[in-house]
């Protein structure tokens, strides 16, 4: 009993050690951590200006080789749809030629279909047709089956005309049948291409939008990039090179007062003094150099509970600077290191 009494107070005091110890990293690394390396700085800058021009730039690029592409496809389907429209032009004027053609055949078929009729009719009757008269009127049989023989043989000629004129016309039906086929596939594939056309048009106008949006935006990054170099040359100080912009309010407050904590000392160590400027250090990360125009270089070492967003407190050593100071927005610009 004793043994695992002992054995438990071992690993509490293990944990407790352990735990002493994270804690002690935590406050010692971490807000060294934080000074040495900030985080990323949401100013603007001009590099992350010029990055984005050159993203803009490329993005530009290529959605300027998709237009063109799609353009030339457009034209492409354009030219297929014409073609399609001059084929089915043709194929309207040969099915023209062919209706013609073929009403042209069943009119002689019909035609001589009555005539047959018309014959066989007349030759029953014996009474009003001219072959009937001439058997009648026959001297002798070698003569009426002379005639008989004619007669059969026009009958007979008249029906292999009438069989291959329908032989014809099945052709040309046939040919009908198939141009007609034809016909109906190059309306289908010219709607295809149709509607392929239409989606590029559709795809284009997308395109040519987003393309239009993207040259805006890089105006505007060059506009902003040109506006800032500017700013910073007629405030260039000497021996400093100054990477970017935030537009501020700003306040003072004394340096002889204990500054915003109370004591004197900033929130990463530093005596506050002229110089010393609260921030969110969600905006300026602390430990960045930066330059004020018409007060000078200073760096973010300190917060404040109404420190919040783009507000910056700037630290003056005498009341009289602060009151003079006032409240007012200004251009804080980031110091390269």
């Amino acid at each position: 009993m004793f043994f695992n009494l002992k054995n438990k107070y071992q690993i509490y005091k293990y944990y407790i050690v352990k735990y002493i110890c994270i804690f002690l990293i935590i406050i010692f690394v971490f807000p060294t951590f934080l000074f040495v390396k900030p985080k990323k700085i949401n100013a603007i800058t001009l590099q992350e200006l010029s990055n984005n021009i050159s993203k803009l730039s490329s993005d530009e690029q290529n959605l300027l080789q998709e237009v063109v592409a799609t353009e030339t496809k457009i034209q492409q389907k354009s030219q297929q749809i014409a073609n399609y429209e001059n084929q089915l032009n043709t194929f309207n004027e040969e099915l023209k030629g062919l209706y013609a053609k073929t009403a042209e055949i069943k009119k002689n078929i019909s035609e001589l279909q009555d005539k047959i009729q018309i014959i066989a009719v007349k030759s029953y009757k014996y009474n009003s047709d001219r072959i009937a008269i001439l058997m009648i009127n026959a001297k002798n049989l070698n003569e009426a089956a002379t005639i008989i023989f004619l007669y059969r043989r026009i009958i007979k000629e008249s029906n292999n005309l009438i069989e291959e004129l329908k032989d014809e016309k099945e052709r040309y039906d046939m040919t009908y049948r198939k141009s007609e086929e034809m016909k109906n596939k190059i309306i289908q594939l010219k709607d295809d291409i149709t509607k392929e056309r239409d989606s590029l048009n559709i795809y284009l106008k997308q395109k040519q939008d987003m393309l239009a949006q993207v040259k805006s935006e890089k105006a505007n990054f060059i506009t902003v990039l040109e506006q800032i170099k500017e700013r910073i040359r007629q405030i260039q100080p000497p021996g400093l090179v100054l990477t970017g912009e935030w537009d501020m309010v700003a306040t003072a407050y004394y340096s002889g007062g204990g500054g915003l904590n109370g004591n004197g000392i900033t929130a990463i160590g530093f005596r506050v003094k002229k110089g010393i400027v609260a921030v969110d250090p969600s905006v300026i990360p602390l430990g960045t150099k930066l330059y004020i125009p018409g007060y000078g270089e200073a760096i973010a070492a300190d917060t404040g509970g109404w420190i919040k967003g783009n507000r910056i407190d700037l630290a003056f050593e005498s009341l009289e600077d602060c009151y003079r100071y006032g409240r007012r927005k200004i251009k804080v610009y980031l110091v390269q290191n």
